[in-house]
């Protein structure tokens, strides 16, 4: 599927940045960024192909689309070409600030949940959240990049609101909060 930007609360990050929030650890916790990207995938089944779970979607403008259907998807085996599919996607991003005694952790924690809806058709959503905890190795206000060390990679990002990073200090905690939700639905001809 495409991605499209939906949203950027750069106005709501703003907002929440006035105000740090208490976490129940007694870390000090301060939004630096959000974003929210969104896409959707509408069209006529063309090839089923339950072994490698594969999905050949023809979309309105006579170009195709190849999708995987993940485990989650259990109901695969009831999709005919010829059948109509109806996906949307979206995925949230915050990347939040964390200052106190035990910012700086690093670590992942992730869940799926699977919401079947009920009924003969295969149609649901499914939502992957992941949350990672780094520490802020570096700096550079000049160029407006902050260097993060995560549990697995050290990656340099670039903020939009660059005077931020002269706020930013080496050891600060970072916690990335990411958010996929896909809802899909298949509509029998």
């Amino acid at each position: 599927m495409r991605k499209q930007p939906m949203i950027r609360v750069a106005t709501l990050v703003a907002a929440l940045a006035a105000a740090p929030a208490f976490a129940e650890s007694g870390l000090i916790t301060q939004p630096l960024k959000a974003v929210a990207v969104a896409s959707q995938l509408e069209g006529e089944v063309t090839v089923v192909n339950t072994e490698t779970r594969m999905l050949t979607i023809r979309k309105a403008d006579g170009t195709f689309e190849v999708i995987h259907a993940p485990p989650e998807v259990e109901r695969l085996d009831r999709i005919r070409i010829g059948n109509r599919v109806q996906l949307t996607e979206i995925t949230t991003a915050v990347i939040e600030l964390q200052r106190g005694r035990d910012a700086g952790a690093m670590g992942i924690i992730g869940s799926t949940e699977v919401d079947r809806s009920p009924g003969s058709r295969p149609s649901g959503t499914i939502t992957d959240s992941l949350t990672l905890y780094g520490q802020i190795t570096a700096t550079d206000p000049r160029a407006g990049t902050v260097t993060v060390r995560g549990a697995n990679e050290t990656r340099t990002f670039e903020l939009e609101d660059k005077p931020l990073v002269d706020a930013l200090k080496v050891g600060d905690g970072v916690v990335v909060r990411i958010r996929n939700l896909i809802s899909g639905q298949v509509t029998f001809n």
